[in-house]
């Protein structure tokens, strides 16, 4: 496995994998599968301060590449002086069928040491549903610590969700 930078350009399926990702696991998305399909551009925008990741299948087969993970960041303030200290890590997906390999835990920390590499950025947001303990205990790991429950923050087919913020301070 080899951690890559995806973009619009070569994108590995990416919509295609995420897509995925939100059918077998809709109630941990704050975006519908029918959300993505109507998304015009890729999540991020190949900058520094605006990428995603993916962990891809290496194996010497012959066989094409394949993504078995994926991680978006993005500096929160892109356009806002007050907000550039602030990063925020979203869509975060591993398949089901590389689940429990720590793939998970390598685009975590390589999204955690691009972040510190900016140099000015002091601390990464993210928000989880609260119902997925999984994902919480794996932000948990690394430092991330919970600061806010917005109750019924999602409603998706009749149900609602709660979402939790959560927040690792670099410095």
């Amino acid at each position: 496995m080899k951690i890559v930078e995806i973009t619009s350009e070569n994108e590995f399926d990416y919509r295609k994998f995420f897509l995925q990702g939100l059918l077998e696991h809709q109630d941990f998305f704050r975006i519908s599968p029918d959300d993505e399909l109507r998304a015009a551009m890729f999540p991020t925008q190949n900058e520094p301060d605006s990428f995603t990741l993916g962990a891809i299948s290496d194996d010497d087969s012959g066989e094409d590449e394949k993504l078995l993970g994926v991680v978006s960041f993005e500096r929160e303030g892109a356009t806002r002086e007050k907000l550039r200290h602030k990063g925020l890590l979203f869509r975060m997906y591993v398949a089901k069928t590389a689940a429990g390999r720590g793939i998970g835990k390598i685009l975590i920390r390589e999204v955690i040491d691009r972040a510190r590499a900016l140099g000015d950025i002091e601390q990464i947001n993210l928000t989880v549903v609260g119902a997925n303990e999984r994902a919480k205990g794996l932000y948990a790991s690394f430092g991330f610590q919970s600061f806010s429950v917005e109750k019924n923050a999602i409603k998706y087919k009749g149900r609602y969700f709660d979402e939790e913020t959560m927040v690792l301070f670099l410095q």
